[in-house]
């Protein structure tokens, strides 16, 4: 398998989308790495990731996510995961990683209001 079957570019405005078609394992991590090395080179603007034909199988492909996001951050690009499937998603937030979700809303803040004197 080669890096460009394992991550489909789709198109998307204002953002580099790729699709990601096979599982985060042992087995494919060397292609995804390839393929994320060759998006973040590809562009300027924000890589937004579509996990729904993929999943976390491992723990090597959890560290193949995790290696992508860190190296787009080098690069000075934003990577986010969208369409993420219960598991991964799972993995993220107790990672502490749920900024990494493209389509989850950010958790609201609550504010204390001072009562009146």
């Amino acid at each position: 398998m080669s890096a460009m079957v394992a991550l489909t570019p789709v198109g998307g405005e204002g953002s580099t989308r790729v699709r990601v078609v096979v599982p985060f394992d042992l087995r494919h991590s060397a292609d995804l790495r390839q393929g994320f090395v060759e998006a973040i080179r590809a562009g300027r603007d924000p890589i937004v990731v579509d996990l729904a034909g993929s999943t976390v199988v491992d723990q090597v492909g959890f560290a193949t996510l995790l290696g992508a996001h860190a190296r787009a951050a080098r690069a000075g690009r934003r990577l986010r995961f969208a369409n993420a499937d219960e598991r991964t998603e799972r993995l993220l937030r107790r990672a502490g990683l749920v900024r990494l979700l493209h389509d989850v809303p950010a958790p609201r803040v609550a504010v204390r209001r001072r009562a009146a004197v």
